[in-house]
């Protein structure tokens, strides 16, 4: 049997939380642990080990790729999924080479969103059950 799959939002837009919490929801996580920042994010992702990570890019204090990077250095089999309304080719680019498993754009229709959210979350069980 799977195990339950865990998360970690870290996102300073309290909104933007609770509208992921409540997708991780309807995907059918069953433990969620939010951060607003950097800092708290860390902290959380040793203490909790969530299968997935949901990282915003733009924050105050210690970006997104900076966590990206802290996170990788510590845990190179993460799972780090970007979240964000930045669409670039050069974000894209170095957050890939960084390591994130890949991207969840704002943007997307809700029903879009949660499709996505759920192919990622399939391959944070995969590699869940490699280990």
């Amino acid at each position: 049997m799977a195990k339950p799959l865990s998360a970690l939002i870290i996102d300073d837009e309290p909104h933007i939380r609770v509208f992921l919490r409540t997708l991780l929801g309807v995907a059918g996580v069953s433990e969620v642990w939010e951060a607003g920042n950097g800092p708290e994010g860390l902290e959380a992702l040793f203490l909790h080990k969530p299968a997935i990570t949901l990282l915003d890019l733009s924050m105050p204090g210690v970006t997104g790729i900076q966590m990206l990077a802290l996170i990788m250095k510590h845990d190179p089999k993460a799972v780090v999924v970007i979240v964000t309304s930045l669409n670039d080719r050069e974000t894209a680019l170095e957050c890939h080479r960084l390591g994130a498993t890949g991207f969840l754009l704002k943007s997307l229709p809700k029903h879009e969103l949660l499709a996505v959210l759920k192919e990622f979350l399939k391959e944070a069980s995969e590699a869940r059950a490699g280990d």
